[in-house]
């Protein structure tokens, strides 16, 4: 009858291992995909920072003086000129 408890308890503790085997290849599969995903948003960040720089360039007068000329819109608009201001001035007598 002294068996059968230690039979038990031997049991017990190869369960015991087998589950802490199991949870440390868990836990060693789930630090690969961390680590994959953190690569992942670091890759996503420096996409984006390009990105933003592209955008801000694109924005700039700079970039449209550019691409103006590209195109060949070079001539500049003639201001046009009120010579008769009767409606923005009173007239005096």
């Amino acid at each position: 009858m002294k068996s059968l408890p230690r039979i038990f308890t031997v049991g017990l503790f190869l369960l015991l291992i087998a589950a802490n085997v199991y949870i440390f290849l868990s836990g060693m599969k789930v630090s690969e995909q961390i680590n994959f995903f953190e690569a992942q948003t670091k890759k996503l960040q420096q996409e984006n920072i390009e990105l933003e720089k592209k955008a801000y360039a694109a924005n700039s007068l700079q970039h449209a003086a550019s691409v103006a000329a590209e195109l060949n819109y070079t001539k500049k608009a003639e201001p046009y000129f009120l010579n008769n201001l009767r409606f923005a001035l009173k007239k005096q007598n």
